[in-house]
């Protein structure tokens, strides 16, 4: 075969990934891998309980399925393809697996590139996540775009076939991982939410998945034409009902109780204010105002006032998306937040590293401040004495070392009136629970955790919050019963799904229950999902994915976990919930290497001794030549972050250590130090790549660095003309490539996951398959060899990076579009969405209190 061919082949294979080898990175054994890769041996009996290949009846509907999948001179191709995948020595094939053998089919019948990459078999291959093979049966998963699928069910002989239900693949699905004990299992649990989605419109394009609220305006905007009276009343409403802190704002409902007033009386103050000067402050408008029955919160000056009375006027008359939107964002609405991060160790110093606590905690700090200095800035503009309050409600863990994470409130460094509120979890016996508990061992605490921070909350804030954000799994169901109990509009956010991030842990559930409990961790998810009024995002591929790879929410659409349930329908991609909104970088830490001006020296002169020379007894390793490029990674150190990859693609690679030195900063470098089995088997590992591949002298293996000190750390690796690696296996987003893009380091990460959207590959950073230790010593090797060549690489992907980070992820864009969602959605649910969500909600609480309370009380410590 040509050499164009053999290239292209490379090129995909290094840009999707290989499934093959997901068993250890994704956290699934290698047994339970070759079990799905093989088969399980199933009775006939367990197949006929679904049908077998005489279920496929021959005729032109279902012959005219390959007919239109597949051209009259390609299906000769197909069968013999179909045939060749039957006979290896798998039953269970995924997207990069069927892609692979299919190169390897085009080279064996002498088929040339354009045929192999532009057949209509290519074509259709491409958009294939699965092929299952039954006794005389082929399955085949087809999605045809994105979020969108058809299953076909193909005859042995390859000559027809016809579509099936969700259902009934799903039941396949059970069949080939249970055998015989499908027919114990034929009455499984399925669940089914989408018919409880009548209330509210659905995207149709998923083009505009992520984009919800621009499609839930247009969506308002088009009622308030077309039923003007109705509408017009619900939004006089509520502006009546508007307060803050029990302060009546905008409306005085006493004076204005009927809307022809309230309209005259809105036209007469916006000619008055025409004729003022825009910069009279407020409070020398307000006694004429309030004579109106108008309130505060229309502006701190008559300019602002009259914006904002304007942009009413028009609503109320001429409505539109844009003018409903410009409205809403500005009535003060929102004072209160509380932000729920149950899980790790959350806080400020000496808590990064330690299991389970990395880039959310990050994230959510620097959403705090955001979030107040936005709010702070709202008030400000609405001319009212407000003072926000954002409270980050977490776990106390009185057995804390050296972190804060036993104290009951932590002030918030960088905010005014923000803080950590920590409330214990509680055993059985009703004691405080004294140590650490994983992430996936949380579930049984939540309910009663829940009920506590109702309770705290309220004090705290001395009545209800006006806004709850839900982080992660377990954050977010405490969200949804607190958002349930109190009545607040709910915000969920992912992070990321562990769905996604283990390999089959839907299908080999049962084998993964004891450490994982991924039985009570979806059903969380879908329980958030569906209840929550707005899902924010850091990626649109979080949602829907991209032509290659399925997205995070995608994959709860329809799954099984065989002998447990069937999700049908688990979350509607195209209800308009969800939203994109990228997070940003804190630039008081993270600025530019160049700016010398803002870098304490002897910070600068601390960090490169313990980067570089420093003799310690938490540190490891040493350089040989400290001059070399230093390439630098830090992160959690667990299987997922793939720190030993990163490790393992260095020491297979002579030339990389020719030319460079690692540097590692994760977790500890002392086994006995961590009370996590994935860290403490991570460490171990480390230890053995270290030593087979004789690194001593070209690595240096430090623990985590404290937030504060990541940007100069950063910087400093810059000086040196250095580079980022973010190895992880799969991220969700990615904080630290932002982090150390905006400090001016070209920065490796992986195409799985949100870097693919942060990074413009080979322009702004390096995209890589992270799957394989020898992929990732390719692409570094690739930089090195063309950096040796241009003088420039460096300094154009440094600069590149900088200014992706400061277009597209900052803070400030951030915290407006998270409160305008809030508002927005907000509006709908008091004006259209909460009696219909009345039957959703009901669904999910049996769900809740039938199935996931007693899944979840029977875990023990």
């Amino acid at each position: 075969m040509d050499k164009q061919w053999s290239k292209g082949t490379r090129r995909k294979k290094a840009i999707w990934g290989s499934e093959s080898t997901a068993s250890y990175f994704f956290g699934l054994d290698l047994i339970r891998w070759n079990r799905l890769r093989q088969g399980v041996i199933m009775s006939v009996g367990a197949l006929n309980l679904i049908g077998s290949e005489n279920a496929c009846q021959k005729g032109a509907n279902v012959t005219n399925i390959i007919a239109k999948l597949i051209p009259e001179n390609e299906q000769k191709d197909f069968a013999d393809f179909i045939f060749v995948l039957k006979n290896t020595d798998q039953q269970y094939f995924l997207r990069n697996d069927i892609w692979l053998e299919w190169v390897q089919w085009c080279r064996d019948n002498g088929k040339d590139r354009e045929f192999g990459e532009s057949s209509r078999i290519a074509k259709f291959l491409n958009r294939v996540p699965e092929i299952l093979f039954m006794e005389n049966l082929v399955l085949i998963l087809h999605r045809y775009t994105l979020a969108r699928y058809r299953i076909y069910r193909l005859s042995g002989s390859f000559d027809y076939m016809e579509e099936i239900s969700i259902n009934r693949y799903l039941d396949y699905k059970d069949a080939y991982i249970l055998g015989n004990q499908a027919a114990a299992n034929r009455n499984t649990l399925e669940l089914d939410f989408l018919p409880f989605y009548d209330y509210s419109p659905e995207i149709r394009d998923v083009k505009n998945v992520g984009n919800g609220i621009s499609f839930l305006n247009k969506y308002m905007s088009s009622n308030m034409f077309q039923q003007v009276k109705e509408c017009r009343v619900k939004l006089f409403e509520f502006l009546r009902l508007h307060r803050i802190n029990g302060q009546q704002l905008l409306v005085n409902g006493a004076i204005l109780n009927n809307m022809e007033d309230f309209l005259g009386a809105l036209e007469e103050i916006i000619e008055d204010l025409e004729r003022l000067d825009p910069e009279m402050p407020y409070k020398n408008l307000e006694p004429q105002l309030k004579s109106k029955g108008f309130e505060p919160g229309w502006g701190h000056n008559a300019g602002r006032t009259l914006e904002t009375m304007q942009l009413l006027y028009a609503l109320f008359h001429e409505p539109s998306s844009a003018g409903l939107e410009g409205f809403i964002s500005r009535v003060p609405m929102i004072s209160k937040v509380a932000i729920i991060s149950p899980h790790g160790w959350f806080g400020q110093e000496n808590v990064l590293g330690k299991p389970d606590t990395g880039g959310q905690v990050i994230y959510i700090l620097d959403q705090v401040r955001a979030l107040e200095a936005h709010l702070e800035k709202e008030y400000e503009l609405a001319g009212i004495n407000v003072i926000p309050r954002v409270i980050v409600v977490t776990r106390l863990i009185p057995n804390a070392g050296a972190t804060s994470c036993n104290q009951r409130t932590e002030d918030i460094v960088g905010t005014h009136n923000s803080y950590i509120l920590r409330i214990p979890f509680y055993d059985e016996d009703g004691q405080q629970f004294q140590d650490w508990v994983s992430r996936f061992r949380i579930w049984s605490y939540l309910d009663r955790f829940a009920c506590d921070c109702e309770r705290d909350l309220l004090a705290e804030f001395q009545g209800r919050p006006d806004l709850i954000i839900g982080n992660y799994s377990d954050g977010n169901l405490v969200a949804t019963l607190l958002s349930d109990r109190m009545d607040v509009i709910q915000c969920t956010i992912a992070h990321a799904l562990e769905k996604t991030k283990y390999l089959f842990s839907d299908l080999y559930w049962q084998d993964l229950e004891p450490d994982y409990h991924f039985s009570c961790q979806f059903t969380a998810d879908l329980l958030a999902m569906n209840k929550s009024d707005f899902i924010i995002t850091s990626t649109y591929q979080e949602i829907a994915g991209t032509e290659s790879r399925v997205g995070q929410y995608e994959s709860y659409q329809f799954y099984t976990m065989p002998g447990l349930y069937q999700v049908v329908n688990g979350v509607n991609l195209f209800n308009p919930k969800f939203n994109v909104v990228p997070p940003g970088v804190d630039e008081a830490n993270y600025f530019p290497y160049y700016n010398t001006e803002k870098r304490p020296t002897s910070k600068t002169t601390y960090w490169q001794k313990r980067l570089f020379e420093e003799e310690s007894e938490d540190i490891y390793g040493y350089f040989e030549d400290p001059d070399q490029i230093p390439i630098f990674t830090m992160a959690r150190l667990d299987r997922i972050k793939n720190i030993t990859g990163l490790v393992e693609a260095f020491g297979q690679h002579p030339e990389l250590r020719k030319h460079c030195n690692l540097i590692a900063a994760a977790g500890t470098i002392h086994s006995e130090d961590s009370q996590d089995r994935e860290e403490r088997s991570e460490i171990e590992r480390m230890y053995e790549l270290i030593g087979t591949y004789g690194l001593h002298g070209h690595i240096r293996w430090l623990p985590s660095v404290p937030k504060q000190e990541t940007g100069e750390v950063y910087r400093i690796i810059a000086d040196r003309r250095g580079l980022f690696v973010q190895p992880a296996l799969f991220e969700a987003f990615g904080l630290t490539i932002l982090e150390a893009m905006q400090c001016g380091l070209p920065t490796f990460a992986p195409i799985f996951g949100g870097p693919s959207e942060i990074i413009i590959d080979r322009k702004s950073g390096y995209l890589m398959n992270t799957s394989k230790p020898n992929l990732i010593a390719d692409v570094l090797w690739d930089y090195i060899r063309e950096y040796h060549e241009n003088e420039n690489l460096w300094q154009q992907i440094s600069e590149n990076g900088m200014e992706r980070v400061r277009e597209k992820f900052t803070w400030r864009l951030y915290s407006d579009k998270l409160i305008r969602l809030t508002k927005l959605y907000g509006f709908w649910r008091y004006t259209e969405s909460q009696a219909g969500m009345i039957k959703l909600d009901r669904y999910c609480d049996l769900l809740y209190h039938l199935f996931f309370k007693p899944r979840a009380e029977a875990i023990k410590n």
